[in-house]
């Protein structure tokens, strides 16, 4: 039968002794299963065993349970006989074995099952992989990278005895919230892969357009800063005009070269004076900013010093004011000088030793002057140091070039003075440093080529960029909407189930006849009537399944739900449930199963079944007794 939306049906279910006789062997079907029995007849184990092959991690197990080896299903996955197998250890994260066919053909077939591990590996996936396949699930991300696996997904299709009745989902000791929505969203259809996809891409996008627009503003600084040509056919025809002048100097020199020596001289007065002239500035401007740098280096000092004692200061005053509050508080008895007793009266506001009138409003008001006088001098000080600290190091700074263009200088004087040379030599030297500024010129923008090339790729690249994040930026505004959409659609189905479920149960809770308004929030994992939750324990019982059925429920209404038209349920008389009510719950929970035409399976244990539900086809196996229990050792 073909599937159009996920199904998971339980057809059989075999627990197996260590010496392979069989302890359980029982058929389910569509619809209502009822596993009925006494307290501590099993039914638990039993309820305990499904949650377990089908992928939940368990490893409580009781007494009786550990005496069987291991646990076997046949299951229908949208429609496809898939036979589940795994070993009953304390071990939670068992791995299961997994056989393409019915359980009669993999019975007899040892040599095809393949085994997957609870945990997905670099090398091999996990069962919960293959189960999501087999049921048509999309690959599950979510923004902590948290796994998402069958486990989680039973998580709210399991309704044990154990979890607190305020929560929906299955109690787990670490549970994160990002989980419990990833999983509703998932069961209700809601949750997009390809959203997640375009989410990740957009992030990406914008990280990838933002460093290359961080490294195309950079480029474009250096090259308005270097006053340079920012466009390539700018710098093209720059090259070819230097090109030209360097042709120009080139002749020249070949002209020089060929004409005949005309006299001999030392390097003319006038290039030696210059180069002299220059030193002698350069040395200037070294002197004046050592001066510079020592100046500043002794007030810095000195405002260092001054805004550490203003500081000293207003300590002191604070010192200065809690020992007034203290002395006020503690008056003396005794003459500090001569040690005569005190008169004990005085007026009020006078001191205790003198007898002088005191002002506390007035030492309140110098003090915080005082404070403010202190407070703007170390603000004024301390901006006055920060401007002293950059001139001294863009003084600093500036030394070591100084003293090496003086160096330079100097050595360029001493080989004049000391290498003559004719005219014709000195004419051809300058020419030669001119041809050399200009080469020199010349790969600076060819080089300048190369840089301005990456920024024209970067805004390129930058407006490619624009384009797909805007794109992506779109797609995820429709598919929020749409998802949106389908979780209200959802939630709106949920509520109104549930409040069906509520206003059907016996005369118990009155808020249940009367209530309104729905709320749940599977991220606190909470839920509440009219905004309230404030209820007897049975009451709590009866609205959490009312809630848990209700999502059940309206995924066979609404064929995007990815819930798997399966709920197994282990509390129905949890916490104080009476008979009559409980059975008026079974009964309720059946009918509404009998109206769906839509597949789906409902495994519940009670003790207390209905009678109208008793000994007919919806019950699995045999009333079960504390001497006649589920599990045959």
């Amino acid at each position: 039968m073909m599937q159009n939306r996920p199904t998971l049906f339980l057809n059989r279910l075999i627990v197996r002794t260590h010496n392979n006789s069989i302890a359980y062997d029982e058929k389910f079907h569509e619809g209502v299963n009822i596993v009925r029995g006494m307290n501590s007849s099993g039914k638990s184990t039993i309820s305990n065993f499904i949650f377990y092959i089908l992928g939940g991690a368990y490893n409580n197990w009781t007494s009786e349970a550990a005496k069987c080896k291991d646990v076997i299903a046949e299951v229908i996955f949208n429609g496809a006989a898939i036979t589940l197998k795994r070993a009953i250890s304390t071990g939670a994260l068992e791995p299961m074995g997994v056989y393409w066919n019915n359980y009669v053909t993999a019975s007899q077939d040892s040599l095809n099952w393949q085994l997957y591990p609870y945990k997905q590996t670099s090398n091999l996936i996990s069962f919960s992989n293959v189960l999501f396949n087999a049921l048509s699930f999309p690959e599950v991300k979510t923004d902590t990278d948290s796994n998402i696996t069958m486990h989680q997904i039973l998580r709210l299709l399991y309704i044990d005895q154990d979890t607190p009745t305020q929560s929906l989902f299955r109690f787990e000791r670490f549970d994160q919230p990002l989980t419990r929505e990833a999983i509703s969203e998932i069961l209700l259809g809601v949750y997009d892969d390809s959203l997640y996809t375009d989410r990740l891409n957009l992030k990406q996008a914008v990280k990838d357009s933002d460093e290359k627009k961080r490294e195309f503003d950079n480029l474009n600084k250096i090259l308005n800063q270097a006053g340079a040509v920012t466009n390539i056919n700018g710098i093209e025809k720059e090259i070819a005009e230097t090109r030209e002048s360097l042709n120009k100097v080139e002749t020249a020199i070949s002209e020089l070269r060929n004409k005949p020596t005309i006299r001999t001289s030392k390097k003319t007065e006038l290039s030696s004076e210059k180069i002299l002239s220059e030193l002698s500035s350069t040395k200037n401007n070294i002197r004046v900013t050592k001066d510079s740098i020592n100046r500043y280096e002794l007030e810095i000092a000195d405002s260092k010093q001054f805004i550490d004692t203003l500081k000293k200061r207003v300590t002191e005053l604070s010192n200065s004011l809690l020992t007034r509050k203290i002395l006020g508080e503690l008056p003396l008895t005794h003459c500090p000088q001569c040690l005569s007793t005190l008169e004990t009266h005085s007026n009020e506001g006078t001191c205790h030793l003198c007898k002088q009138p005191l002002s506390e409003e007035v030492e309140r008001a110098n003090a915080k002057r005082l404070f403010q006088e202190m407070e703007l001098q170390i603000k004024e000080s301390s901006s006055l140091l920060d401007y002293k600290n950059k001139k001294l190091a863009e003084l600093s700074g500036l030394l070591p070039s100084q003293i090496e263009r003086a160096r330079l200088l100097q050595k360029q004087l001493d080989d004049s003075v000391e290498n003559p040379q004719t005219t014709r030599d000195e004419r051809i030297d300058a020419l030669l440093i001119t041809k050399g500024g200009i080469e020199n010129n010349i790969l600076y923008l060819t080089r300048q080529i190369k840089v301005v090339e990456l920024v024209e790729l970067l805004r390129s690249q930058l407006a490619d960029l624009a384009a797909v994040i805007k794109t992506l930026r779109l797609n995820i505004e429709e598919k929020e909407n749409a998802q949106n959409s389908k979780y209200n659609q959802a939630m709106s189905k949920i509520k109104e189930l549930t409040l069906y479920i509520l206003k059907n149960d016996l005369d118990r809770q009155e808020e249940f006849r009367s209530g309104k308004v729905v709320e749940i929030d599977f991220l606190r994992d909470t839920y509440s009537l009219d905004g309230g939750n404030n209820f007897s324990a049975s009451s709590k019982t009866y609205f959490k399944n009312a809630v848990l059925f209700a999502i059940f429920f309206a995924s066979l209404e609404l064929d995007f739900f990815r819930y798997p038209r399966f709920i197994l349920c282990d509390n129905m008389e949890d916490k104080g449930m009476e008979k009559a009510r409980t059975q008026n719950f079974q009964d309720l929970i059946t009918a509404m199963s009998d109206s769906y035409e839509q597949e789906h399976q409902i495994i519940f244990t009670t003790s207390m079944i209905s009678d109208q539900l008793n000994n007919k086809p919806y019950c699995v196996g045999k009333d079960y007794t504390r001497t006649e229990k589920t599990l045959i050792l």
